[in-house]
């Protein structure tokens, strides 16, 4: 990713009864982003609606590329793994272009990464996504805006988080 520094990022840490491995399972089959980010997503104007991925674990290179839900348009992402250590990260860039309904198409750039810390009886996934804008910087990423922009996008994303954690409890048969 760039070395322009980001304009904004976005953290979120959940807790998960479900072990680092069950953790990591689930974060590295891409397919699975489209449930616990898409068809569970409490949020039907932020989510992934279409996933085209390889099946099993992504490793390191692989590509895909996926479309997603946003109040004001719908982003068509093309992504590449660049970290994928079993049970303790994971991570892809994206170039994102966002059809806006109102107002002209932007393009972006994000750096997604997941890491995961043994906790306890389970783990720790934390979130991390820096937003490099490319062709302008829209109203919501301007620096006024952005406290509010990060509270409203770490919430969303804390609730699909906190679907992936559910998700890698129930294929470890650890529900809460």
């Amino acid at each position: 990713m760039s070395q322009v520094p980001p304009t904004l990022t976005f953290r979120v840490s959940v807790p998960s009864k479900a072990s680092p491995e069950a953790i990591y399972e689930v974060l590295s089959d891409l397919n699975t982003h489209l449930a616990w980010a898409g068809e569970r997503s409490p949020t039907k104007n932020f989510r992934l609606l279409t996933m085209e991925a390889p099946w099993g674990s992504a490793a390191v290179g692989e590509r895909f590329s996926s479309v997603g839900e946003n109040g004001n348009g719908k982003f068509h992402d093309r992504s590449v793994v660049v970290e994928a250590e079993r049970d303790a990260r994971f991570g892809f860039d994206t170039e994102s272009t966002l059809e806006r309904k109102h107002g002209r198409e932007w393009h972006a750039r994000f750096a997604t990464r997941y890491a995961i810390q043994p906790s306890g009886d389970g783990a720790v996934v934390s979130f991390t996504c820096e937003v490099r804008p490319q062709n302008y910087v829209p109203y919501w990423l301007k620096p006024g805006m952005r406290a509010m922009t990060r509270a409203v996008v770490q919430r969303m994303v804390r609730k699909n988080m906190q679907n992936l954690a559910s998700m890698a409890e129930a294929a470890a048969g650890r529900t809460v």
